[in-house]
């Protein structure tokens, strides 16, 4: 058995290449046969796929965005894949319950039960489908990743949200939308923040798709009915107290497919950080790929 790791050798400040050395160290003395690789900026597909060809496991030493830029391909290749944390939020080891205790680690690579999880493909404004994991949404959330993004510098820690955050209240403007789900009628949801979650892990564990499970074939989608600042940090404490699926404002809606169109130009993210491409949009397209990833998990908890 042949395990391949990858590391973003920005994670965590440097922390996922020591992760990744002492797993190989760990693993080593445990005759498990290890291979490290650091992330690429390109594709996945062109520095990925071909590596994976070779190997049983794959561990991804990282944040949610280097799980997501791992997970087409690990799908693609029937590869389990286990998460070793090394990011801010790591919602993905967490709802799997994975850390970075090596020694757990190396139990899971050895005596692992795999199980199969929910993936979802994103358009928007009709280009190329990006893969999602856990979320995508639009609203403040959004307009805070895409702040901290475009005045990044060196690994992203907690604070680094701080003042993305005030800029982002500060100007907050909600868009109206329309809703598609499946092959429904459109509804009209009004001036809204939302969210399409495959998963119920979301940030400071908060967990507003609380509901969202990773292997039930269905996506969950979250509409928050908000127009200004005030709203917002009414829905915040709502959200703080976990009240949100008791409030009768709140839409929440299952499906395999929504279709989202907005009344001007939004942004939006992605498991966490800004999509590859479109950061300003007017329709994004949601669709569930079913039972594709496989997951490597403890027997305890399978």
């Amino acid at each position: 058995m042949s395990t391949l790791v990858i590391y973003n050798p920005i994670s965590g400040a440097g922390r996922a290449h020591q992760l990744a050395v002492g797993l190989e160290r760990a693993a080593g003395e445990a005759g498990l046969e290890v291979v490290l690789m650091p992330t690429r900026p390109e594709p996945p597909d062109s520095w990925l796929r071909t590596p994976l060809v070779s190997h049983d496991r794959l561990v991804v030493v990282g944040g949610d965005g280097a799980v997501r830029a791992a997970a087409a391909e690990a799908a693609h290749a029937d590869v389990p894949l286990i998460h070793l944390p090394a990011g801010n939020e790591n919602l993905f080891a967490r709802e799997f319950e994975m850390t970075d205790d090596l020694d757990e680690v190396v139990r899971r690579l050895r005596t692992g039960v795999i199980r199969r999880i929910d993936l979802a493909s994103v358009a928007a404004d009709g280009g190329p489908a990006e893969m999602m994991v856990l979320m995508a949404s639009v609203g403040f959330d959004a307009d805070v990743v895409h702040d901290l993004a475009s005045r990044r510098r060196g690994p992203v820690r907690h604070l680094s949200y701080l003042l993305p955050a005030i800029r982002s209240f500060l100007r907050f403007a909600p868009a109206g939308m329309q809703v598609t789900v499946d092959d429904g009628g459109i509804i009209d949801a009004g001036v809204a923040i939302m969210m399409v979650a495959n998963a119920r892990q979301y940030a400071c564990r908060l967990d507003p798709a609380a509901r969202a499970r990773m292997d039930d074939g269905r996506l969950d989608l979250l509409v928050l009915p908000c127009r200004g600042r005030l709203g917002l940090l009414r829905w915040m404490l709502t959200l703080v107290r976990r009240r949100q699926l008791e409030d009768r404002r709140t839409m929440y809606l299952e499906g395999r497919r929504f279709r989202l169109e907005f009344d001007k130009p939004v942004h939006w993210q992605l498991d966490g950080d800004p999509p590859h491409h479109s950061a300003l949009i007017r329709t994004l397209v949601v669709e569930i790929e079913t039972g594709v990833l496989p997951v490597l998990e403890h027997p305890r908890t399978a």
